[in-house]
């Protein structure tokens, strides 16, 4: 269930389309040892979806469009985009296909290392949200 403040008239059609965008995302990653920041911008709903015609047709669904099929209300438009945005790094953290690790403090090599930001890698490969805490290195 997606919490915005617009009820959607196809809530499982987008939340289909999201999950399929986060299992594309990690089949494009899953072999490489990567960390994406949760804050910087490594994981975005705008770029996930600017090229994605059949979510750029499921959020128009919900809205009124102008003779040339532009959503009207653009500030409703981006409320929900916001929204939307919370719940596509719910989907990543809660995967089964990324490892989370919140910000705070890690050993890595007997060292205490701080992460300011929350971050997410494919499943298995990081025991830290480090690029030196690779797994089985």
């Amino acid at each position: 269930m997606i919490k915005t403040s617009k009820k959607l008239l196809n809530e499982q059609e987008i939340i289909g389309i999201l999950q399929f965008i986060v299992e594309k995302s990690y089949e494009e990653i899953k072999d490489e040892e990567v960390l994406l920041c949760l804050e910087c911008a490594d994981v975005d709903l705008e770029i996930a979806t600017s090229n994605h015609f059949e979510f750029q047709e499921a959020i128009k669904k919900n809205f009124e469009v102008d003779e040339f099929g532009e959503i009207i209300d653009y500030d409703e438009y981006r409320q929900l985009m916001y929204e939307l945005y919370d719940y596509f790094i719910d989907l990543h953290i809660n995967s089964v296909l990324f490892d989370f690790f919140p910000e705070g403090e890690y050993e890595v090599d007997g060292e205490i290392l701080c992460s300011d930001s929350d971050i997410i890698a494919p499943r298995g490969k990081f025991y830290a949200p480090f690029e030196q805490a690779v797994q089985n290195k």
